[in-house]
């Protein structure tokens, strides 16, 4: 959550509130240290599940005048606080086991999970997931033996390797370079995509993100891009591929276009062998599984090879010169590889460039951070960018993605309380108006 917050923000915002930053995150840990400790008399429990229901309450009654994917996440967040929140006070025992046995088949499987992910796919820093993979397993273990304490110490160890983490990001980012760009450190490369030299870079600069044209992400679905009617497989279909009545296969595409002079969309140069035999050989991402690729020069040229793009999300508010120094890069060096730089993930990494420095502005504050901080959307959107990671990328999770950071970057232009009191009149208004109808029509 912290490397996208500081992603949107900007290096220069982050350096200059780096100090408020670690000692956050130390006060933070140290705060978590306290409630796994000392939370065992029950009081931990009791008052965050008050807390637990005040929230859900305070959501479900917002959530209505909430758009679209924002409204669907509220109501979510709000129902799976609420049922938990009335299992925790109307039976504390109960609540305990019920909560431990969730929390610890949840972290069993994504350890297990996470394990096997790195084993297979071999993406960056695979050896530290799946030691990460099996503190999981452990620690679900110790949930489930001890069950009468589960809040406290699932609130201490979330807040302890929360602290941990934040503090090992804020570091790498006091190292940057005053004009080095934060999107760099997210997708794990060691390149520098900007020069410190160069004087132009300023996310502190609102002519960066003045754009006359807008930055559409186009999403061919596995099921929008078949030729002929699909079999029905929801989740299979819409993250992974699509398989129409003849057996052909569809794994949909993604692209990135911002104006004439950029058109992301990567494909390999020549077909890659999927073979059942070969199939666990590509998705390996080692570089010995990288082929030369290709990119097409604009997106009528592939609308017009292929067909059009079923989805769109459009951005009016990007950083053009992080986006257009990232294009450049690649273009130079079109390197495909089917698990870690796909046409999907060559999309998230260009949108996440585009993105730098976005909501960068004078009046922004430490407040300002923390606020977003503690938005849904922004918790939803480190959850779809760490399942991509820990896997694969694909036109599903790039389509989420993209649609939660829109949500965020661009949200709506009313506070949630002005909605609500809109759409209260405006149901208000249709009542009057059916009753009028109603009486003229008798009359």
């Amino acid at each position: 959550m912290l490397q996208i917050a500081m992603l949107l923000f900007g290096a220069p915002f982050v350096k200059s509130k780096i100090f408020h930053l670690l000692g956050f995150s130390t006060l933070w840990g140290f705060a978590g240290l306290l409630i796994f400790i000392d939370g065992l008399d029950g009081k931990v429990f009791d008052s965050f599940s008050y807390f637990l229901l005040l929230e859900s309450l305070t959501t479900l009654i917002v959530a209505p005048s909430g758009l679209g994917l924002h409204r669907n996440i509220l109501i979510f967040k709000g129902l799976i606080f609420f049922c938990y929140a009335i299992a925790a006070l109307v039976n504390i025992k109960f609540s305990n086991i019920l909560l431990s046995a969730t929390f610890g088949l949840t972290y069993i499987s994504v350890g297990i999970f996470n394990i096997a992910s790195a084993w297979v796919v071999r993406f960056a820093h695979w050896k530290r997931a799946i030691v990460w993979g099996c503190i999981q397993i452990f620690y679900s273990i110790f949930l489930l033996q001890n069950y009468n304490y589960v809040i406290s110490y699932f609130l201490g160890f979330i807040m302890i390797t929360g602290s941990i983490r934040s503090i090992i990001v804020l570091m790498k980012v006091s190292s940057l370079k005053y004009n080095s760009p934060i999107f760099q450190l997210l997708n794990n490369s060691g390149n520098e995509y900007i020069s410190t030299t160069d004087s132009v870079y300023s996310i502190n600069s609102t002519e960066n993100r003045n754009n006359t044209q807008p930055l559409t992400i186009h999403i061919w679905t596995p099921e929008g891009s078949a030729e002929n009617p699909h079999v029905p497989r929801p989740i299979i279909n819409r993250y992974i591929a699509a398989t129409d009545v003849n057996g052909v296969i569809s794994t949909g595409h993604a692209a990135l276009e911002a104006g004439f002079e950029c058109y992301i969309s990567l494909y390999p140069s020549e077909d890659i062998d999927r073979s059942p035999s070969e199939f666990i050989r590509t998705l390996k991402a080692t570089p010995e599984n990288n082929v030369l690729g290709r990119y097409l020069p604009d997106y009528k040229t592939e609308a017009a090879e292929w067909c059009e793009s079923n989805v769109k999300i459009e951005f009016i508010q990007y950083n053009a010169l992080t986006l257009k120094q990232f294009w450049h890069h690649c273009y130079k060096n079109p390197i495909y590889n089917l698990t870690s730089n796909n046409c999907s993930s060559n999309t998230a990494y260009a949108l996440e460039a585009a993105l730098d420095g976005v909501l960068y502005k004078k009046s922004s504050s430490i407040f300002t951070l923390l606020k977003l901080l503690c938005s849904p959307e922004l918790w939803l959107a480190a959850q779809i960018r760490h399942r991509a990671m820990m896997m694969a990328w694909t036109p599903g999770l790039t389509m989420d993605y993209s649609r939660v950071l829109h949500s965020i970057v661009q949200p709506a232009s009313l506070p949630w309380y002005q909605r609500l009191s809109l759409k209260y009149s405006l149901q208000q208004a249709i009542r009057r108006t059916q009753n009028n109808l109603a009486s003229n029509f008798y009359d």
